[in-house]
């Protein structure tokens, strides 16, 4: 296996320059937050406007004689609309965080690709445990080395 990594991993620096490149446009397009953020920021302020509203209605019903079947209606809507909120700034956290761990990932794949010499003679664990996500054995007894870029080479 030792052998085969290192064939396949020869191969990918062969095309160095462009597997950079590759990966570094790979990192800003999977990993852009920017829409992420906006959305989250907006749902914030949403968050916070029926908060305010739930704030008064409760006030309201404190000190003005209001039907309560009304106000429990006005309410709820607050409470479901503030609960789904709350469940897409979770998912969209989650979101923020699986991108995040991938840029974190490809970065050090890149640092782990920039960092060796042109051709490895000699196997190297760090390197394996950087560039390598995966191994697959296939029908044939072949295996398919899967890197970390998303690129699969036969090993």
């Amino acid at each position: 296996m030792k052998q085969r990594f290192l064939v396949a991993f020869n191969t990918l620096m062969g095309i160095r320059e462009e597997l950079l490149t590759n990966c570094r446009l790979a990192q800003q397009i999977l990993c852009d937050q920017a829409a992420i953020e906006a959305e989250l920021a907006e749902l914030r302020r949403e968050i916070d406007e029926v908060t305010e509203l739930s704030k008064k209605a409760i006030y309201e019903n404190a000190y003005v004689v209001v039907s309560q079947n009304e106000w429990s209606e006005r309410n709820n809507s607050y409470l479901e609309q503030h609960r789904k909120a709350t469940q897409q700034v979770a998912e969209l956290e989650r979101l923020q965080r699986e991108r995040q761990n991938k840029f974190l990932m490809l970065e050090g794949f890149v640092r782990g690709i920039e960092s060796c010499a042109m051709v490895l003679e000699e196997f190297d664990d760090k390197l394996w445990a950087v560039a390598v996500e995966k191994v697959k054995v296939l029908v044939d007894g072949k295996q398919m080395l899967s890197f970390k870029d998303g690129t699969e080479v036969d090993g």
